[in-house]
């Protein structure tokens, strides 16, 4: 009975014993005990085989779990990216944004030179939704203008011609020796232009009525 007893002690410290968990004094009590006791020597060898065979993972079967893992990533980043590029696409396609209006879709009137030299011109735009953006630069010699639209790269809406304000556009600048020499539309890029004015170019003049509105147009300037 007291056999058994320290048989069932043995064997329940076994898997410390094992992993060398257990003290010294212990380790010298089991030793004692397993020098006399087949049975317990045999659970220790099938406890020892178990534990070796659960810690020994075969080289092939790491890389293979290595290669799913990999190939988990790569399917998971594949997916990120496709849904990224579908979104995109749909924006670009079906999102609201601004697009230059190219020149073939804008038209000038109006263009004629003041008493003073200033150049008066109007620009008008055939647009699909609505005009968001106007600028004008001029960097001293060249006055460049640009109209943006809203809408969208698929829009099916119809087209309606927006005039834009009177300009009026000083070729001399004041307190510098700067003169402008041209002034041009630009639509999609510097090869997308329409010349307004250029100096030498032969324009109608102001007439009486056109003078007091370029007067009136200063005066509010001015306040």
């Amino acid at each position: 009975m007291e056999q058994r007893l320290n048989c069932k002690i043995v064997q329940d410290l076994l898997p410390n014993y094992i992993e060398g968990l257990t003290s010294n004094i212990t380790n010298q009590a089991i030793q004692e005990h397993l020098a006399t006791c087949e049975d317990c020597r045999k659970v220790l060898e099938s406890m020892t085989k178990e534990t070796k065979e659960i810690k020994t993972v075969p080289y092939k079967q790491i890389n293979f779990l290595k290669k799913i893992k990999r190939r988990q990533w790569t399917i998971a980043i594949r997916s990120v990216v496709i849904s990224v590029l579908i979104l995109l696409g749909a924006y670009y396609f079906f999102g609201s944004r601004d697009f230059p209006v190219p020149s073939n879709s804008v038209s000038v009137s109006d263009v004629y030179e003041l008493s003073d030299g200033t150049i008066h011109y109007i620009i008008s735009a055939n647009v699909q939704a609505y005009i968001s953006t106007t600028t004008s630069y001029n960097n001293g010699i060249t006055e460049i203008n640009r109209i943006y639209e809203n809408r969208r790269l698929t829009s099916d809406e119809g087209k309606s011609f927006v005039s834009l304000p009177d300009r009026w556009t000083s070729v001399k600048h004041s307190n510098t020796s700067h003169v402008t020499t041209g002034i041009y539309y630009e639509g999609t890029g510097k090869n997308d232009r329409i010349i307004i004015w250029e100096k030498g170019m032969s324009i109608p003049k102001a007439n009486a009525e056109q003078e007091a509105k370029y007067r009136e147009y200063l005066e509010k300037k001015t306040r």
